[in-house]
């Protein structure tokens, strides 16, 4: 079991008691080195003055230290009634001070109202989180659901009607499992460290390219990879990431993503009509759906995995000016050792 420490409090008495004790002892040393004689007559006298110094020494130290420590005591208990109330965080705060308390007590109490906030503001994206996320499962589900009913009951339709709206249902599902190995993703991305090995950068685009090629026939867009290179790095993040960054590219992308591979980097490059907001705000989980022209869910997540993918790698994630004039993403380690990529 734990030994319990003594109170601030106590300390603060036994302080004063004993600086209050300290010059008559002081004093009886002196007198016993010079009289010895007077101190043995008076011992009596001596021990009992002592004894009326220390109580009152002690006492008054009590009321000092309560005194002193009054601001935090009632600091104290603000937390206690934050950590009882039934109020939501939305509406948490701490009780203003029946007195104004002194500089230091004052800057520990702002401290903890930064503190709430920060909850209140975590509290408020997570609400936010699981609004988007409620929407952007739903949108799929929902057209798949839809187009379900619509073939049982339709039995007029051709094979060509009947293979186009079945690959409208694989679309939409496609979609929600995206979502939600994005969410999975950005989850494990908290917890996880990076289990670093060789990677074969021109074989990764190279899967990635065939993995979204026939995405890309469809919409007319050509996908090129060219140049080689490796990097060591965590594959499943890499890859991930990487094909995080495809996906945007084919969104915006109007014929052309081309994926370079260089010495311990990658490039996506489309010719897209380019961000539609600073890349630290796109990159924020669940922001970019406010943004204009940025379809709801469709690039918040993916580009806050890049950049967490980034972070845990010693990676730097920026814009840069890319040659096709569309998106321009960079993303660098800053130790070779580790994955470096960039999308243009």
């Amino acid at each position: 079991m734990r030994r319990k420490q003594p109170s601030l409090k106590s300390w603060l008495t036994l302080t004063i008691a004993a600086l209050a004790l300290l010059p008559n002892l002081v004093v009886l040393y002196v007198l016993a080195r010079s009289s010895p004689e007077l101190i043995g007559q008076e011992r009596a006298i001596i021990l009992l003055w002592l004894l009326v110094v220390g109580l009152f020494a002690t006492g008054l130290g009590y009321l000092l230290a309560s005194r002193l420590l009054a601001p935090l005591d009632e600091l104290t208990r603000s937390l206690r009634y934050l950590k009882v109330s039934s109020r939501t965080l939305a509406d948490l705060s701490l009780p203003p001070p029946k007195q104004e308390p002194p500089r230091e007590v004052a800057v520990l109490r702002e401290q903890f109202e930064i503190l709430i906030k920060h909850l209140r503001e975590l509290a408020e994206s997570r609400e936010a989180v699981f609004a988007t996320l409620a929407h952007d499962l739903k949108t799929p589900l929902i057209a798949a659901v839809r187009a379900t009913s619509y073939l049982i009951d339709a039995d007029e339709i051709t094979r060509e009607q009947r293979i186009q709206m079945l690959y409208q249902i694989q679309q939409e599902l496609e979609r929600t499992y995206r979502l939600v190995e994005n969410l999975l993703t950005a989850s494990k991305l908290e917890n996880t460290r990076p289990q670093l090995e060789m990677i074969n950068l021109q074989a990764l685009l190279e899967d990635l390219r065939l993995r979204f090629l026939k995405d890309a026939e469809k919409k007319g867009i050509e996908i090129k990879v060219t140049g080689s290179g490796e990097t060591r790095a965590d594959r499943v993040m890499i890859e991930r990431a990487a094909a995080n960054l495809v996906e945007n590219a084919l969104r915006y992308a109007r014929s052309k993503i081309i994926l370079r591979v260089g010495p311990g980097y990658i490039e996506v490059e489309d010719d897209g009509p380019g961000l539609p907001a600073p890349l630290e705000t796109l990159s924020q989980p669940f922001h970019s759906q406010k943004l204009r022209g940025v379809r709801s869910g469709s690039s918040g997540l993916g580009l806050y995995i890049v950049r967490q993918v980034a972070e845990l790698h010693n990676g730097v994630f920026r814009t840069c000016k890319g040659s096709l004039g569309g998106a321009c993403i960079h993303l660098e380690a800053n130790d070779r050792r580790l994955s470096t990529y960039t999308l243009l």
